[in-house]
């Protein structure tokens, strides 16, 4: 599993990719690309550095680090990662930077997209 940007204007991932083992290759075969807005990314287990993966379809999916134990710094990334998408979408504008003074003398509204 990882996380991305569709374009090199976000300031934050937009979409996730899911990935497994790739058939006789010894690499990894790309599966699916899904938007973020589509799913929901939750710490699981912090102990066993386990995330919790919760398409809209319903589907849910439980994912561990393979990461050596001693590397929390990896798992730290996740959670990080994690608060910033949640918190951030609450007022995060999709393609723009935050409204500028121009905007606001002007009256723009500016609404959250879901």
């Amino acid at each position: 599993m990882g996380v991305a940007a569709t374009s090199p204007a976000l300031e934050l991932p937009d979409i996730l990719l899911l990935a497994g083992p790739a058939p006789g290759k010894g690499g990894l075969q790309l599966f699916e690309l899904i938007p973020l807005k589509f799913v929901e990314l939750f710490i699981h287990d912090e102990k066993r550095q386990q995330l919790k993966v919760k398409l809209w379809s319903g589907r849910t999916f439980y994912l561990q680090l393979r990461a050596p134990a001693s590397e929390d710094q990896e798992f730290g990334r996740w959670i990080r990662l994690l608060y910033r998408l949640r918190f951030d979408s609450i007022t995060r504008v999709p393609f723009t930077q935050a409204p500028s003074l121009k905007d606001k003398e002007e009256g723009a509204v500016i609404t959250e997209k879901k």
